[in-house]
Protein backbone atom coordinates (compact mmCIF):
# COMPACT_ATOMS: atom_id res chain seq x y z
CA UNK A 1 0.00 0.00 0.00
CA UNK A 2 1.33 3.12 -0.85
CA UNK A 3 3.02 5.83 2.31
CA UNK A 4 0.16 8.45 1.67
CA UNK A 5 -2.73 6.01 1.31
CA UNK A 6 -1.67 4.11 4.82
CA UNK A 7 -1.59 7.87 6.37
CA UNK A 8 -4.34 9.01 5.37
CA UNK A 9 -6.16 5.48 6.80
CA UNK A 10 -4.41 6.37 10.08
CA UNK A 11 -6.10 9.96 10.65
CA UNK A 12 -9.42 9.18 9.36
CA UNK A 13 -9.34 6.31 12.18
CA UNK A 14 -7.73 8.75 15.23
CA UNK A 15 -10.75 11.21 14.01
CA UNK A 16 -13.15 8.75 14.45
CA UNK A 17 -11.93 7.34 17.80
CA UNK A 18 -11.56 11.13 18.89
CA UNK A 19 -15.49 12.11 17.99
CA UNK A 20 -16.55 9.20 19.80
CA UNK A 21 -14.60 9.78 22.62
CA UNK A 22 -16.54 13.31 22.59
CA UNK A 23 -19.97 11.63 22.36
CA UNK A 24 -20.38 10.70 26.34
CA UNK A 25 -19.00 13.74 27.62
CA UNK A 26 -21.41 15.94 25.48
CA UNK A 27 -24.26 13.80 26.69
CA UNK A 28 -23.44 13.80 30.08
CA UNK A 29 -23.43 17.98 29.63
CA UNK A 30 -26.51 17.24 27.81
CA UNK A 31 -27.71 15.48 30.75
CA UNK A 32 -26.89 17.73 33.30
CA UNK A 33 -28.47 20.68 31.39
CA UNK A 34 -31.74 19.02 31.19
CA UNK A 35 -32.37 17.97 34.69
CA UNK A 36 -31.22 21.47 35.94
CA UNK A 37 -34.28 23.02 33.59
CA UNK A 38 -36.31 20.77 34.79
CA UNK A 39 -35.66 21.47 38.63
CA UNK A 40 -35.88 25.03 37.75
CA UNK A 41 -39.42 24.26 36.71
CA UNK A 42 -40.44 22.35 39.08
CA UNK A 43 -39.20 24.91 41.55
CA UNK A 44 -41.41 27.74 39.39
CA UNK A 45 -44.28 25.25 39.56
CA UNK A 46 -43.97 25.18 43.76
CA UNK A 47 -43.48 28.81 44.12
CA UNK A 48 -46.86 29.28 42.11
CA UNK A 49 -48.62 26.67 44.03
CA UNK A 50 -47.53 28.54 47.22
CA UNK A 51 -48.48 32.02 45.91
CA UNK A 52 -51.90 30.50 45.23
CA UNK A 53 -52.56 28.59 48.37
CA UNK A 54 -51.69 32.07 50.32
CA UNK A 55 -54.20 34.04 48.50
CA UNK A 56 -56.88 31.25 49.11
CA UNK A 57 -56.18 31.08 52.40
CA UNK A 58 -56.36 35.11 52.70
CA UNK A 59 -59.65 34.98 50.74
CA UNK A 60 -61.11 32.25 53.20
CA UNK A 61 -60.25 34.62 56.12
CA UNK A 62 -61.71 37.38 54.35
CA UNK A 63 -64.87 35.93 53.62
CA UNK A 64 -65.06 34.54 56.90
CA UNK A 65 -64.76 38.05 58.86
CA UNK A 66 -67.29 39.39 56.49
CA UNK A 67 -69.33 36.85 56.96
CA UNK A 68 -68.99 37.55 60.89
CA UNK A 69 -69.89 41.13 60.06
CA UNK A 70 -72.71 40.83 58.07
CA UNK A 71 -74.07 38.31 60.61
CA UNK A 72 -73.68 41.18 63.02
CA UNK A 73 -75.68 43.25 60.99
CA UNK A 74 -78.28 40.97 60.52
CA UNK A 75 -78.57 40.64 64.08
CA UNK A 76 -78.76 44.47 64.90
CA UNK A 77 -82.12 44.56 62.20
CA UNK A 78 -83.63 41.82 64.04
CA UNK A 79 -82.95 43.55 67.56
CA UNK A 80 -84.63 46.86 65.54
CA UNK A 81 -87.88 45.11 64.39
CA UNK A 82 -88.38 43.20 67.96
CA UNK A 83 -88.10 46.62 69.89
CA UNK A 84 -90.41 48.49 67.72
CA UNK A 85 -92.60 45.28 68.21
CA UNK A 86 -92.66 45.98 71.65
CA UNK A 87 -93.13 49.46 71.35
CA UNK A 88 -96.49 48.83 69.55
CA UNK A 89 -97.56 45.96 72.15
CA UNK A 90 -96.87 48.69 75.04
CA UNK A 91 -99.36 51.81 73.11
CA UNK A 92 -101.79 49.14 73.31
CA UNK A 93 -102.07 47.71 76.81
CA UNK A 94 -105.25 49.00 78.06
CA UNK A 95 -105.72 50.17 81.88
CA UNK A 96 -107.32 46.88 82.68
CA UNK A 97 -104.39 46.08 85.46
CA UNK A 98 -104.69 42.11 84.51
CA UNK A 99 -104.09 42.58 81.28
CA UNK A 100 -101.47 45.20 81.82
CA UNK A 101 -99.42 43.06 84.13
CA UNK A 102 -99.65 40.15 81.21
CA UNK A 103 -98.04 42.93 78.75
CA UNK A 104 -95.57 43.71 81.02
CA UNK A 105 -94.04 40.25 82.26
CA UNK A 106 -94.57 39.60 78.20
CA UNK A 107 -92.04 42.44 77.04
CA UNK A 108 -89.84 41.90 80.37
CA UNK A 109 -88.98 38.26 79.42
CA UNK A 110 -88.68 39.21 75.85
CA UNK A 111 -86.43 42.61 76.75
CA UNK A 112 -83.93 40.23 78.59
CA UNK A 113 -83.87 37.69 75.99
CA UNK A 114 -82.46 40.78 73.16
CA UNK A 115 -80.08 41.40 76.05
CA UNK A 116 -78.77 37.89 76.26
CA UNK A 117 -78.57 37.73 72.50
CA UNK A 118 -76.97 41.04 72.50
CA UNK A 119 -74.73 40.44 75.03
CA UNK A 120 -73.64 37.46 72.95
CA UNK A 121 -73.09 39.23 69.65
CA UNK A 122 -71.07 41.81 71.45
CA UNK A 123 -68.86 39.36 72.74
CA UNK A 124 -68.47 36.91 69.60
CA UNK A 125 -67.49 40.20 67.55
CA UNK A 126 -65.45 41.50 70.12
CA UNK A 127 -63.33 38.28 70.05
CA UNK A 128 -63.06 38.11 66.16
CA UNK A 129 -61.98 41.57 66.29
CA UNK A 130 -59.51 41.09 68.91
CA UNK A 131 -58.17 38.52 67.72
CA UNK A 132 -57.53 39.80 63.68
CA UNK A 133 -55.66 43.26 65.87
CA UNK A 134 -53.64 42.09 68.26
CA UNK A 135 -49.90 42.84 68.40
CA UNK A 136 -47.28 43.44 70.83
CA UNK A 137 -44.86 46.01 70.26
CA UNK A 138 -41.54 44.63 71.48
CA UNK A 139 -38.81 47.01 69.78
CA UNK A 140 -39.57 50.12 72.02
CA UNK A 141 -38.36 48.18 75.27
CA UNK A 142 -34.40 47.78 76.13
CA UNK A 143 -34.75 45.77 78.85
CA UNK A 144 -35.78 42.76 76.37
CA UNK A 145 -32.90 40.81 74.77
CA UNK A 146 -32.89 40.43 70.95
CA UNK A 147 -33.44 36.57 71.54
CA UNK A 148 -35.93 37.21 73.63
CA UNK A 149 -37.70 39.42 71.06
CA UNK A 150 -36.97 36.91 68.01
CA UNK A 151 -38.51 33.98 69.86
CA UNK A 152 -41.38 35.42 71.28
CA UNK A 153 -42.28 37.31 67.74
CA UNK A 154 -41.75 33.94 66.10
CA UNK A 155 -44.63 32.60 68.28
CA UNK A 156 -46.46 35.42 67.92
CA UNK A 157 -46.86 35.14 64.29
CA UNK A 158 -48.06 31.24 64.55
CA UNK A 159 -50.79 32.86 67.21
CA UNK A 160 -51.76 34.94 64.45
CA UNK A 161 -51.82 32.51 61.70
CA UNK A 162 -54.51 30.75 63.91
CA UNK A 163 -52.07 27.85 64.17
CA UNK A 164 -52.98 27.85 68.08
CA UNK A 165 -51.32 24.13 68.92
CA UNK A 166 -48.11 25.65 67.81
CA UNK A 167 -48.02 28.86 69.35
CA UNK A 168 -49.21 27.12 72.53
CA UNK A 169 -46.43 25.35 72.84
CA UNK A 170 -44.31 27.59 71.80
CA UNK A 171 -45.88 30.21 74.04
CA UNK A 172 -45.58 27.41 76.64
CA UNK A 173 -41.83 27.10 75.92
CA UNK A 174 -40.69 30.99 75.74
CA UNK A 175 -42.22 30.83 79.55
CA UNK A 176 -39.52 27.87 80.47
CA UNK A 177 -36.65 29.93 77.98
CA UNK A 178 -37.15 32.89 79.33
CA UNK A 179 -38.90 32.69 82.92
CA UNK A 180 -37.14 36.39 84.08
CA UNK A 181 -38.49 38.01 80.70
CA UNK A 182 -40.29 41.40 80.26
CA UNK A 183 -42.69 39.26 78.01
CA UNK A 184 -43.66 36.59 80.16
CA UNK A 185 -47.40 37.95 81.51
CA UNK A 186 -47.99 38.49 77.89
CA UNK A 187 -46.94 34.89 77.37
CA UNK A 188 -49.07 33.73 79.79
CA UNK A 189 -52.08 35.47 78.76
CA UNK A 190 -51.90 34.39 75.63
CA UNK A 191 -51.33 30.40 76.68
CA UNK A 192 -54.80 31.32 78.77
CA UNK A 193 -56.54 33.34 75.77
CA UNK A 194 -55.65 30.31 72.91
CA UNK A 195 -57.47 27.80 75.53
CA UNK A 196 -60.49 30.04 75.23
CA UNK A 197 -61.15 30.71 71.72
CA UNK A 198 -60.47 27.29 71.65
CA UNK A 199 -63.74 26.59 73.50
CA UNK A 200 -61.21 24.72 76.82
CA UNK A 201 -63.28 27.27 79.34
CA UNK A 202 -61.85 25.36 82.38
CA UNK A 203 -58.59 25.28 81.63
CA UNK A 204 -58.24 28.87 80.59
CA UNK A 205 -59.58 29.95 84.01
CA UNK A 206 -56.72 28.23 85.43
CA UNK A 207 -54.19 30.18 83.93
CA UNK A 208 -55.66 33.44 83.57
CA UNK A 209 -56.37 32.74 87.65
CA UNK A 210 -52.06 31.51 87.41
CA UNK A 211 -51.10 34.86 85.51
CA UNK A 212 -53.23 37.24 88.43
CA UNK A 213 -51.75 35.57 91.41
CA UNK A 214 -48.11 35.46 89.76
CA UNK A 215 -48.42 38.77 88.02
CA UNK A 216 -50.86 41.24 90.25
CA UNK A 217 -49.56 44.12 88.78
CA UNK A 218 -49.20 43.09 85.46
CA UNK A 219 -50.16 45.10 82.44
CA UNK A 220 -52.32 42.80 80.99
CA UNK A 221 -54.31 42.35 85.11
CA UNK A 222 -57.75 43.71 83.74
CA UNK A 223 -57.72 41.36 80.76
CA UNK A 224 -56.90 38.61 82.20
CA UNK A 225 -59.68 39.54 84.80
CA UNK A 226 -62.91 40.35 82.22
CA UNK A 227 -62.06 36.98 80.12
CA UNK A 228 -61.17 34.49 83.78
CA UNK A 229 -64.87 36.54 84.64
CA UNK A 230 -66.02 35.49 81.10
CA UNK A 231 -64.15 31.98 81.38
CA UNK A 232 -66.22 31.22 84.43
CA UNK A 233 -69.45 32.50 83.39
CA UNK A 234 -69.44 29.72 80.68
CA UNK A 235 -68.14 27.32 83.00
CA UNK A 236 -71.59 28.06 85.63
CA UNK A 237 -69.55 29.70 88.10
CA UNK A 238 -71.52 32.70 87.88
CA UNK A 239 -70.68 34.08 91.71
CA UNK A 240 -67.05 34.35 90.53
CA UNK A 241 -68.01 35.99 87.00
CA UNK A 242 -69.73 38.36 89.25
CA UNK A 243 -67.00 38.83 92.17
CA UNK A 244 -64.38 39.98 88.72
CA UNK A 245 -66.86 41.89 87.18
CA UNK A 246 -67.87 44.04 89.68
CA UNK A 247 -63.75 44.93 90.32
CA UNK A 248 -63.85 46.01 86.96
CA UNK A 249 -66.99 48.05 87.39
CA UNK A 250 -65.11 50.01 89.74
CA UNK A 251 -62.46 51.35 87.01
CA UNK A 252 -61.86 54.66 85.88
CA UNK A 253 -65.16 55.72 83.60
CA UNK A 254 -63.07 55.93 80.13
CA UNK A 255 -61.98 52.48 80.93
CA UNK A 256 -63.91 50.50 78.07
CA UNK A 257 -63.78 47.43 80.42
CA UNK A 258 -65.74 49.16 82.94
CA UNK A 259 -68.60 49.63 80.56
CA UNK A 260 -68.21 45.90 78.93
CA UNK A 261 -67.89 44.96 82.60
CA UNK A 262 -70.69 46.88 84.32
CA UNK A 263 -73.14 45.76 81.60
CA UNK A 264 -71.84 42.33 82.16
CA UNK A 265 -72.65 42.30 85.90
CA UNK A 266 -76.04 43.70 85.34
CA UNK A 267 -77.15 40.91 82.91
CA UNK A 268 -76.05 38.63 84.87
CA UNK A 269 -77.72 39.99 88.49
CA UNK A 270 -81.18 39.58 86.74
CA UNK A 271 -80.70 36.55 85.60
CA UNK A 272 -79.65 35.71 89.16
CA UNK A 273 -82.67 36.74 90.78
CA UNK A 274 -84.95 36.01 88.19
CA UNK A 275 -83.88 31.45 88.73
Amino acid sequence: MPPFKSLAITLIICSLLFSCAQLPANGQKNDKLSILEQRIVALEREKLKSLADLRAETSRLLDKVRQEINNFRKSQRFFIAELETIKRDASVITNDNEKAQMAIRRNSIRIQQLLKRTGDQILALEELQKFFNSSINTSTSTSISPQEKTAFNKVFQQYKKKNFKIALLGFEDFRKNFPDSELIDDAMFFIAYIHFLTGQYQTSSLHFFELLEQYPESKRKNDAKWWLGISLERTGDINGALDLFRELSKLDQQNPLRIKASFRLEELESKTRSN
